[in-house]
């Protein structure tokens, strides 16, 4: 069988297309006309690149507001990751908490039914994946995380800068997934 996978006529069957990068400022036009916690939720995503397990399990005490960062678990990698955020994204979190009335224990995505009722519990990666294509028009995290890379090396980023903020701890996994040149790129230079 996998002699088969080896041969040209079937090359197409292994083909593999990762998520692709939205626009940065077309994403954040889209986020911003997002009622409060999905606008909140969403920013944070996109800003932080968290990957959906680590979103689900952020807590509001994992925000420290004074310094514009959260903590975030890397279940992955096992530890613990400082990450920046935006002025934007604070005043969204802060609207968020308010609105909720969320509690320093309470679950940062948390559940919300139908009467916009909320609980604090760690919902689903799947359900969380749900969330975000239902308030995006189909985007997901991933979407969002590489379209944060992308932007940050669209703008001059280095790469133990972008590693920093999206918390990979290797720079190859970071090219090799996310950093792909962009046609916008190559036409510059056709």
């Amino acid at each position: 069988m996998r002699k088969m996978y080896r041969e040209d006529e079937y090359a197409h069957l292994i083909q593999v297309r990762g998520k692709s990068a939205i626009d940065k400022r077309e994403l954040l036009d889209t986020l911003n006309k997002l009622p409060i916690r999905a606008k909140a939720i969403c920013l944070v995503n996109l800003v932080t690149a968290n990957r959906p397990n680590e979103m689900v399990r952020l807590k509001i005490s994992d925000f420290d507001f004074k310094n514009r960062s959260v903590h975030v678990y890397l279940k992955k990698q096992k530890r613990w990751h400082t990450k920046r955020l935006t002025p934007e994204v604070i005043i969204a979190i802060e609207d968020y908490i308010r609105e909720y009335n969320l509690k320093t224990d309470d679950y940062f995505v948390g559940r919300v039914y139908k009467n916009e009722r909320y609980e604090s519990t760690v919902i689903s990666e799947i359900g969380y994946c749900k969330a975000l294509k239902r308030w995006t028009g189909g985007l997901t995290g991933y979407n969002f995380r590489k379209s944060q890379v992308v932007a940050m090396q669209t703008a001059g980023a280095d790469l133990p800068t972008i590693a920093q903020q999206t918390g990979h701890k290797s720079l190859e996994t970071l090219v090799q997934h996310y950093l792909t040149v962009s046609e916008t790129t190559l036409d510059k230079y056709l």
